[in-house]
């Protein structure tokens, strides 16, 4: 259990280093793309991963990147769902945060 829980932390925060340190344009929207796909895949053991978090993160801090994907996901289901999630920035800032502390989230 505690390998999903480092697997999950680890990912969340290689998500932080992919906002901090690519530029918010067009050419980056294969870095988080690839990073998304990967990130499905992690093994969270019967949690739920934070994908709703990660999305909306992506929404407000690099919305070109997110215009970018919305293009691409007319011919990508996993897209065209990914881009339709949301929720309120804070509260996904914050649960990230969590994760990333190792603290619990409540869900």
């Amino acid at each position: 259990m505690r390998g999903e829980k480092n697997e999950l932390k680890m990912n969340v925060e290689k998500f932080f280093l992919l906002l901090q340190n690519y530029p918010d344009d067009f050419d980056s929207t294969s870095v988080f793309v690839r990073f998304l796909r990967s990130f499905l895949r992690v093994n969270a053991r019967g949690k739920m991963l934070p994908t709703i978090e990660i999305m909306t993160l992506i929404k407000e801090q690099k919305p070109n990147v997110f215009r970018s994907m919305s293009k691409l996901s007319e011919e990508d289901n996993m897209l065209a769902f990914l881009t339709s999630l949301s929720m309120d920035f804070q509260q996904a800032e914050s649960r990230l945060q969590s994760i990333y502390e190792g603290k619990r989230v409540g869900q």
